[in-house]
């Protein structure tokens, strides 16, 4: 066994540092002289086991935004497991999407892929070796290939390899948590890998391979039993890791997958690119107290309370119980209430809100009068109401539709409603876009109803993202909309010759060079992905047109 050595002076060490147990030491002198170097580095949490959440990390140490928490490679990445029965899949190789039946095959093994030199196609950590394995099916396809080519089934597989190719990493993933007793034979989701993931995996490759195996004596791979692939499927289904680059990528992480659910989430993480690995690093996006549980967020930030829990209990098998759930207005934002419609006689103010959010048969109160809804009321109207919101979204809205739909909306919902959100954050992105209400076009009522709704909209996601760990691109989207509202305004009155009355402008001025600051800064973990880098680039065009036009007009944005 290896002597520890000091990190200091090199001399032999059983002192080790108590914080990641990865430093040595000769001495408390020389730990507590090499802490300056070693801080940086040292590990700022350790893995405890708690009855109500399994195995999570808690903070060592007092975290402070922007820290660096976590930074790993993958034990695994592939193509996200997602069924695809049409429409783009990803390249095997790359996990680009393409488009099947457009697509040329791989040499080896007949997926399609992006291109028969796609460099992935041949890289052992990639597509390489899986490969060897779906080149043993001698049957090739011409129609049907998303069901003949299941891309949903490859990163299964590659967790599969892993026994033989990297024991020691299948050692780390299996001991993730897949709920495996939850999702038994009786349940739907067994049945759905059974059919789609085991019995095609080992109808078209394992019995070949099997045949392989006996025939040259070689064992390639050790464990392809129908409970290994179902665990496998659970790890990935509870632990895996969306990567939103140009691909369509999952992942597997030996640290990152302990940190726990928080709907107010105080850890933001960002992905490297492929050509470093994909290396995740996690940082504190709010202040962290040692002693605090590390969380992140497994569903969607902009959901309400009800759609949120339902979301984990099903694919997560948990109901949450942190705060923002517990509280009838998800931390002052109301993303959740609905407006009171009184008696029907008597017209009502006030807004119904859970009488306990965590409770699924919860009654609904008014904060003003006595009236009373089931959940079963309030859940079938907000589904009525999401579906006419997908349905006009999805149909490429005009200003006037979402509008009408916006008034129609209100009339139920509280203005702050999560649909309510979703229908501002795409009329702001139209306001001054479409024809009709281009900058030129646009009224000068339209331009502060838009500013008003841009400053609505900020206001909400602070309140439930307080460290822009999971909406920095919406953010970012109503900051620089706020900014171009602001600016339509200025150089209006500007033009007018109202600029002899600059100090009364000087404040709305400031807040278009605050915008710009905000839009950029909130983006600083986003720049490797395809929708941060559009628009990080559009918000630096943006702040040279406003320098230009401060420098061209000479204010001088430091008085008061």
């Amino acid at each position: 066994m290896a002597e520890n050595k000091c990190a200091e002076c090199d001399k032999p060490a059983e002192l080790k540092c108590s914080a990641c147990r990865l430093v040595s030491y000769c001495c408390k002198d020389h730990q507590k002289k090499h802490w300056k170097t070693h801080k940086t580095l040292c590990r700022p949490f350790e893995i405890i086991s708690t009855k109500e959440a399994g195995k999570c990390l808690v903070a060592t140490r007092d975290l402070s935004p922007g820290d660096v928490i976590i930074s790993e490679l993958p034990l695994v990445y592939g193509p996200r497991p997602h069924m695809v029965e049409e429409g783009p899949v990803p390249c095997p190789g790359c996990c680009k999407l393409i488009i099947c039946e457009n697509s040329p095959r791989c040499p080896g093994c007949d997926f399609p892929v992006c291109h028969p030199h796609c460099p992935g196609l041949k890289d052992m950590e990639k597509h390489g070796h899986e490969c060897l394995i779906l080149s043993l099916r001698e049957i090739r396809a011409i129609n049907g290939l998303h069901d003949f080519y299941r891309q949903d089934t490859l990163l299964p597989l590659r967790c599969l390899l892993l026994q033989k190719k990297n024991p020691k990493k299948f050692a780390q993933l299996m001991e993730m948590e897949s709920h495996f007793a939850k999702r038994g034979p009786d349940s739907e989701i067994y049945k759905q890998v059974q059919e789609r993931t085991f019995d095609y995996l080992d109808d078209a490759f394992f019995t070949p391979l099997k045949v392989l195996q006996t025939r040259t004596g070689k064992e390639v791979l050790q464990d392809m039993s129908k409970d290994t692939i179902h665990k496998i499927c659970g790890i990935i289904d509870v632990n895996a890791l969306e990567i939103n680059q140009d691909a369509e990528i999952s992942a597997l992480y030996p640290t990152a997958y302990l940190m726990e659910h928080d709907c107010l989430c105080n850890t933001v993480h960002s992905f490297d690119t492929e050509e470093n690995g994909y290396k995740i690093t996690v940082r504190a996006a709010l202040p962290i107290k040692k002693g605090d549980h590390i969380s992140t967020m497994y569903t969607h930030a902009l959901w309400g309370t009800q759609a949120r829990r339902e979301h984990l209990k099903e694919t997560k098998y948990f109901s949450c119980m942190c705060n923002r759930c517990k509280d009838p207005t998800e931390m002052g934002s109301y993303l959740s209430a609905l407006r009171c419609l009184g008696t029907g006689v008597a017209t009502c103010d006030g807004y119904q809100l859970p009488a306990d959010p965590t409770d699924d048969k919860t009654e609904w109160l008014c904060n003003t009068c006595d009236i009373k809804l089931t959940n079963n009321e309030v859940s079938y109207l907000i589904n009525q109401i999401g579906e006419e919101v997908d349905h006009v979204q999805l149909s490429s809205p005009t200003v006037k539709d979402l509008d009408n739909l916006l008034s129609k909306m209100l009339t139920f919902l509280h203005p702050n409603h999560y649909h309510v959100y979703s229908v501002k954050h795409s009329l702001v992105q139209l306001y001054g876009y479409q024809q009709g209400y281009t900058p030129s076009q646009i009224s000068d009522d339209t331009v502060l109803k838009k500013a008003a709704m841009c400053r609505e909209l900020l206001e909400v996601t602070k309140k439930i993202d307080p460290g822009n760990a999971r909406l920095p691109l919406y953010s970012s989207v109503v900051y620089h909309e706020l900014y171009l509202a602001n600016m339509i305004m200025i150089k209006r009155k500007w033009d007018l010759g109202i600029k002899s009355k600059v100090k009364s402008m000087l404040a709305m001025i400031k807040e278009c060079q605050e915008c710009l600051s905000q839009a950029s800064e909130v983006l600083k973990y986003e720049t490797t992905t395809p929708a941060g880098d559009k628009l990080l680039n559009l918000i630096a065009s943006s702040r040279r047109e406003f320098q230009n036009w401060i420098e061209r007009n000479k204010i001088d944005l430091s008085k008061e």
